[in-house]
């Protein structure tokens, strides 16, 4: 059972890439088959997208993961995971350096987001993979974009 845990909650990079490209309800069962619980799911509008979220393992208001899909039907999708470091990130970041994405951008904390302390931004032809470093101890995250969705949200400011 705990491998079963594991395994469920430990998306790897090529997962993450499909799942942007995929409807919500397709993510939706995705995810469900892994044993993920879905939360919420905020519709879009006309200021905003839609927010689904699903996390793993939950208990009460925390969780071992997170998985939050942006979505609206005028632009692609972004993906987000959030999980506690380990081998799971750590496979994550081995996987973007063999894509040799390169490295788009890097900084430090983002404005309005007072629980990240670190960003990077990677590159290849088709994607951005925005690498986030949280305050939280061993706390990671991932954010899948297309590539000119990326330039599209960092223009108006809405990474």
């Amino acid at each position: 059972m705990l491998s079963f845990t594991s395994m469920g909650q430990g998306l790897n990079l090529s997962q993450l890439l499909k799942l942007q490209g995929m409807g919500k309800q397709e993510v939706a069962l995705f995810l469900q088959e892994k044993g993920w619980v879905a939360k919420s799911d905020v519709e879009p509008s006309d200021a905003k997208m839609g927010k689904a979220v699903w996390a793993f393992n939950p208990e009460g208001e925390g969780a071992d993961a997170w998985c939050i899909l942006y979505y609206n039907g005028a632009s692609p999708n972004r993906i987000l995971y959030n999980t506690q470091g380990g081998p799971v990130f750590d496979k994550i970041r081995k996987h973007v350096k063999q894509r040799e994405m390169a490295v788009l951008e890097e900084g430090e904390q983002i404005e309005g987001l007072d629980f990240v302390d670190a960003y990077t931004d990677y590159a290849d032809s088709q994607f951005v993979a925005r690498l986030y470093d949280y305050k939280q101890i061993n706390y990671y995250g991932i954010k899948i974009f297309t590539k000119e969705d990326y330039h599209k949200a960092k223009e108006t400011a809405k990474l």
